[in-house]
């Protein structure tokens, strides 16, 4: 890269959006509750009366974007951070994979080993396991060696213990892709990663984890070398200024869409009157993979490019409880799962109704219980064990990179 790299040291609207998209992601999840025996669901959401569902019905139907945004928001960072001094040597193969393994298990591990139980006492509870199936040997296997959504497992998103952690299976498998062009120093080259991100959209289509991984992380890379390119220009404020309009009108259509759903009938009254041949089903799948690409391929990344831009022209929106948010995220990510069947497991031996899970007060407990866990597990056991476990794998040599600033994204 250019020596005129954008000198940003952390990007702390960045760590916050991520901390918003785990909580997000855990609402999408409360639909769970609702599922039959806690395993099929077989009513919209409109009838499960979910919690505070007229206000928030936007982030229950459509909260599975917050995921791309993890894949998203982990390109951007790595590419910014780590791909020129991987190229350059100054970070070598042991240390970045320790850094980023020693990252991602122990977490991991806790919440995996935690699940084992819980299930068990679901299943002792209700002769059937929560939600997620498969939950066997192999599997156990897979899971421990983090490659359970590698295409070992014996169905694709029937991966077993700890559903959500998937999506962590798929990093560290983009971890490897991403060294990988980075040692090779093929970081910088827009073409190439355009090409990988096509071929994600179409990997996504035979097996969609590792194709919806590949799509959005390459994508944040490119999103990144925009941002470096950007920054470079002499009227920065102005685009800056430009992008965010952007970003913020993008969220208008988004949200106007959504409630009033004018594009959706101005494609279907096109698609009446010149194919009317075509099914409303057709229309119907044609119209969600457009909105579906619009969203991942438009919205997000512009939003994270006008926060980053933001945040480099001020220098860093330094508000400490972005950082606190962000950095408990993946704890409070991959935790809420195994909380959940907790929670019903102790709904069932109380023998209390299943609609307690409609209540916004019982919603609100559960999140200031998850919350509470999720930043005392990060500063009392994720931190610790990392450190732990840095300081045996790594070998004491000196590093150019303070210990202090590397992302943890």
């Amino acid at each position: 890269m250019a020596s005129d790299k954008p000198s940003t040291l952390y990007f702390f609207s960045l760590d916050a959006i991520r901390g918003f998209a785990a909580l997000i992601v855990v609402l999408c999840h409360w639909q769970f509750f609702f599922y039959k025996d806690y395993t099929v669901q077989t009513a919209p959401l409109e009838d499960f009366h979910l919690p505070l569902y007229s206000l928030f019905s936007i982030l229950y139907h459509h909260a599975f974007y917050a995921v791309d945004l993890f894949f998203l928001l982990s390109g951007f960072i790595f590419f910014w951070f780590y791909a020129e001094k991987i190229a350059k040597g100054t970070i070598n193969f042991n240390y970045f994979i320790t850094y980023r393994f020693t990252r991602l298990y122990p977490v991991h591990v806790l919440s995996l080993l935690a699940i084992i139980p819980l299930q068990m006492w679901m299943v002792k509870q209700s002769g059937h396991t929560f939600i997620i199936q498969n939950n066997d040997y192999w599997h156990f296997l897979l899971n421990l060696l983090v490659i359970h959504s590698w295409g070992f497992e014996k169905t694709p998103a029937l991966n077993g213990f700890n559903g959500p952690s998937w999506s962590v299976s798929v990093e560290l498998l983009l971890y490897l892709l991403f060294f990988l062009l980075a040692w090779r120093r093929q970081y910088d080259k827009k073409g190439l990663l355009i090409l990988i991100v096509i071929a994600g959209a179409v990997i996504q289509a035979f097996y969609p984890m590792i194709g919806q991984g590949i799509y959005s992380f390459f994508l944040g890379a490119l999103v990144y070398h925009i941002y470096s390119w950007l920054c470079t220009k002499k009227d920065v404020r102005k685009l800056t200024r430009n992008v965010a309009i952007t970003a913020a009108l993008l969220w208008c259509y988004i949200l106007l869409e959504y409630y009033f759903s004018f594009s959706r009938q101005l494609f279907f009254s096109f698609t009446h009157k010149a194919l009317p041949a075509w099914t409303d089903d057709n229309n119907e799948k044609i119209f969600y993979l457009a909105t579906n690409t619009f969203f991942r391929t438009i919205v997000s990344p512009v939003t994270v490019l006008a926060l980053a831009m933001a945040e480099t022209i001020k220098s860093g929106i330094r508000a400490k409880w972005t950082q606190v948010l962000g950095n408990a995220s993946y704890c409070l990510y991959l935790i809420h799962f195994p909380l959940m069947v907790a929670s019903a497991v102790l709904v069932n031996a109380l023998g209390l109704p299943q609609t307690i899970f409609q209540s916004p007060l019982t919603l609100l407990i559960f999140y200031i219980v998850l919350i509470t866990l999720s930043i005392l597990g990060h500063y009392y056991f994720e931190l610790p064990v990392q450190q732990t476990l840095r300081q045996k794998l790594i070998k004491k040599r000196k590093s150019t990179v303070p210990a202090a600033i590397i992302p943890e994204g």
